[in-house]
Parts: C-alpha cells; sequence; structure tokens
C-alpha cells in the first residue's frame, strides 16, 4: 500500500536536479497560479500550454491533436505545423533542441481517474491534475498531528479511484516486484483494500481529534473570537502576528499554514479577544480537502468577527475575495460580521493600481501588515466593533458568588462598584451573550 510520506510526483533523476513539468490549461490567470503551486514544490515550468476548450472530450478533457502536440514537446522533441483546417500533425523523425522535455505533465483541471490514465497513454509521461498537485502541497506542509491526519485522509481519498494510473509510480518509488515485472493485477487489489481500511481508521481517528477540539473551542466559549480569512497568501500569518505580536509562521509560498492558530488580540481587553488564522482557500481546492479540514473551519462559523483579507496586489484580487466569499457561503458563515482587508498596500505604486485596490471592495482597509501604525489602527477598529456590542448592566452580586465577581472582572468593563448590604452592585459594560452564558440577571439597566 502506499504511504503517506511517498510523494504524487514522480521521482527526480537525482537530488540535484530539480523536476520538469509541462503545464496544460485553459485560462492563463489560473496557469499563473499553477506555475506558483508548482514553485511552492520547487518545480521547474519551462513552458506552458493555454488551450481553451469549446467542448470536452469525456474520455480525455483535450482533443487528441492537442494531447499528441503536448506529447511530443513533453519528449523534448518539437511539436510539428499544424497542416489544414482540421490540424493533422507530421512527427518529427528526431529530437530537437526546441523541445524542453519534462518529467511530467500538470492539467490545470480536475480529470476523472479515466481521464488521467487515457491522457498519460497518449503523452507517455506521468500526468498530474491541479486538485492532486494541492494535495501534495498540503502533505508537505501538514506539521501536526491533526493536520497530518486530515491530509493523508484526503490524498488516499484522492489515490484510490487513481490506483490504476498512479501504480506504476508507486512501484518505481518501492523498486518494483520480484525480478522486475511489476506488482501485478493482484497486488492493486491488495493495495485497494488496505487503502480502504486504513481511511476508515483515518475516519475514526479525526472524530477522537474533532471531540478534542471541540473541548478547546468550549474553553474560549467565554471570549471573542475573530477570524482571519482569505485566499492563500493574502498575508493572514503575517497580520495575525502584527495583531497579536507573536512569531506564528509566516512564509510567501501558498499553503504555509494549515492549521487554525489562536493568539490573544489585547490581554488587556474586556472581554478577552482571540485572532484566530485559518487555512487559506484557493479556487477549485478538491472536495475531500474541504471534508477533511471541516473541524478546522469550524472555527470560523463560531467567530463573533470574520476579517476578510484580501491580497490587494494580486491582479486576481477580485476573484480572490468571491472565491472565498463563496466557501464562507458553502460554510453557512456569509452572514456574519464582516471586516474587509486589503492587504500589502505597500506593494500598490501606481495610481492605477490603487484605484483598482478601491474597486474591489469599496469602503475595505487598506494597509500593509508591515506598516505598525495601519495594524495598530486595525486593531483599534476590532476592539471598537466588540464595545459597539456590548450592554450596560446594573446588577447585584451576593458576597458568597465570588467566581461571578472575578468572572464579571474578568469579561465586562465595569464603570461602577458599590458595596451593599445585600452584596456588591455594578455597573458595567457586558457583551449580552455573555451574560446569558454567565448567568445573569438584569435587575436594572441603565438609561
Amino acid at each position: 500500500m502506499i504511504e503517506n510520506s511517498e510523494s504524487l510526483l514522480p521521482l527526480p533523476h537525482s537530488k540535484e536536479v530539480k523536476l520538469k513539468a509541462l503545464t496544460l490549461g485553459v485560462e492563463e490567470t489560473s496557469l499563473d497560479e499553477l506555475d506558483r503551486l508548482l514553485g511552492t514544490l520547487e518545480v521547474d515550468v519551462p513552458q506552458r500550454i493555454c488551450a481553451p476548450v469549446r467542448k470536452v472530450i469525456a474520455g480525455t478533457y483535450f482533443g487528441t491533436g492537442k494531447l499528441e502536440e503536448i506529447a511530443l514537446l513533453a519528449a523534448g522533441e518539437t511539436a510539428p505545423k499544424k497542416e489544414g483546417v482540421r490540424g493533422k500533425f507530421n512527427a518529427p523523425q528526431r529530437p530537437d533542441a526546441d523541445g524542453i522535455g519534462v518529467d511530467f505533465v500538470v492539467i490545470d483541471v480536475e480529470l476523472s481517474p479515466r481521464q488521467m490514465q487515457n491522457i498519460e497513454k497518449i503523452i507517455g509521461k506521468p500526468v498530474l491534475d491541479r486538485a492532486g498537485i494541492i494535495l501534495e502541497i498540503f502533505s508537505r506542509h501538514a506539521r501536526t498531528r491533526e493536520a497530518k491526519t486530515q491530509v493523508e485522509l484526503a490524498k488516499l481519498q484522492y489515490v484510490l479511484p487513481r490506483l490504476a494510473h498512479l501504480w506504476s509510480h508507486f512501484e518505481r518509488q518501492r523498486g518494483g516486484g520480484v525480478g522486475n515485472k511489476g506488482m501485478g493485477e493482484k497486488q492493486i487489489e491488495v493495495d485497494r483494500r488496505l487503502v480502504k481500511r486504513r481511511i476508515q481508521v483515518l475516519r475514526e481517528r479525526l472524530k477522537v481529534i474533532e471531540k478534542e477540539r471541540h473541548v478547546q473551542r468550549g474553553t474560549r466559549d467565554s471570549v471573542m473570537k475573530v477570524a482571519l480569512v482569505g485566499y492563500t497568501n493574502a498575508g493572514k500569518s503575517t497580520l495575525l502576528n502584527a495583531l497579536t505580536e507573536s512569531k506564528v509562521l509566516a512564509e510567501d509560498k501558498l499553503f504555509a499554514t494549515l492549521d487554525a492558530t489562536v493568539r490573544a488580540l489585547n490581554p488587556d481587553s474586556h472581554p478577552p479577544i482571540v485572532a484566530i488564522d485559518t487555512v487559506g482557500f484557493i479556487q477549485r481546492i478538491p472536495t475531500s480537502l474541504i471534508a477533511s479540514f471541516r473541524s478546522t473551519l469550524e472555527e470560523i462559523s463560531e467567530a463573533d468577527l470574520i476579517v476578510h483579507v484580501v491580497d490587494a496586489s494580486s491582479p486576481q484580487a477580485k476573484e480572490q475575495y468571491e472565491t472565498t466569499c463563496e466557501v464562507l457561503k458553502d460554510l453557512e458563515c456569509d452572514q456574519k460580521d464582516k471586516m474587509i482587508v486589503l492587504n500589502k498596500a505597500d506593494l500598490l505604486k501606481t495610481p492605477g493600481q490603487l484605484n483598482a485596490a478601491r474597486v474591489v471592495m469599496p469602503g475595505a482597509v487598506r494597509l500593509s501588515a508591515l506598516d505598525p501604525t495601519a495594524v495598530k489602527k486595525l486593531r483599534t477598529q476590532i476592539l471598537d466593533f466588540f464595545k459597539t456590542k456590548m450592554e450596560v448592566w446594573e446588577i447585584v452580586v451576593p458576597y458568597s458568588e465570588g467566581k461571578l465577581q472575578s468572572q464579571l472582572k474578568e469579561f465586562g468593563a465595569i464603570q461602577q462598584e458599590r458595596y451593599l448590604e445585600k452584596g456588591i452592585f455594578y455597573k458595567i459594560q457586558l457583551d449580552a451573550s455573555l451574560a446569558k452564558k454567565l448567568g445573569i440577571k438584569r435587575y436594572a439597566m441603565s438609561k
């Protein structure tokens, strides 16, 4: 059976030489993003082909003629010139210097197992789709027990229907069977059973982890939560570090952070407020990943405020914003209180770029997470948001209720305190939901 440590990518010829891939897609902007995904895996992309598809071919997605052209390029040969309307080819007789020669081909769409297998037969090189590349990145970046379990589950769900296709890749990584003649159909069936069994084990393990996470979230019931969401590499982790003065891993890479990270926004605030960094989103993210990361994404559903971070410097900022909004809608979080932040404003150098950023989301906060003054202003805006949700209460707490007295001082902003015969009188600003959790009965509300 395949192991989680085994890469979906083919093995490089040597550790010193980077893998090379040819990419094929239907949109230039999406191919730009695919180049960045492959760059995160340290794979070179010497050439890419953009071939818009008028009609999807059921068995191969792209037409056979285009795939034969890709096969020549991938083999290091020159693609022949088209003849006539139907685009017939005369294959060259020898390798040509104009051919690139690659280790594998990446198709910038999500392919069915049958399509992937058929394309690989035509091209003669290992083939991966966009979903496989994203899964490979998640697999390499997983650090915690929860993230590793989530990614391994998604990876096995992706691999299971594709075992016949990926079988040869894993066989090469293991060195093949007896006499190097391959493992045989029987071994594939054994692998399928083992993969299914492993998937069941991982699902049970995730249930235990989800229970642990539920307990952890229960300890934060009395605090206000701010969830930082957005497209991958929008600068969420950098902004979290700036807002909370912490040192969460922040790299200029796609999906550098996979775990929900919680930090106190301001230790002196009443009530306490925590900021939560979440996994980034991307277009056409594999559904198995969303399902596996459901428990992590629940942090968003329990947040009191969503700070939607957008990379203002990206040419696709609007599309990235809309992609995140779609995911929030799928999580049923689109109606929550939201604050839009256009990050990386320091990279906007021209008036045209500034105007384009304003068009993305009018009224959004524009800043750079590297600007302490701008970050301090954003932190104040977040604190002010929670202050507006607080109500003024006038209550009397019996002297015997020492725990409640300490909770009021921790979670509320006390305006007035007097010692009476029956207990301590408080005039306090307190969030209504917190008051309900603390079981406070309103005696009188100040005018």
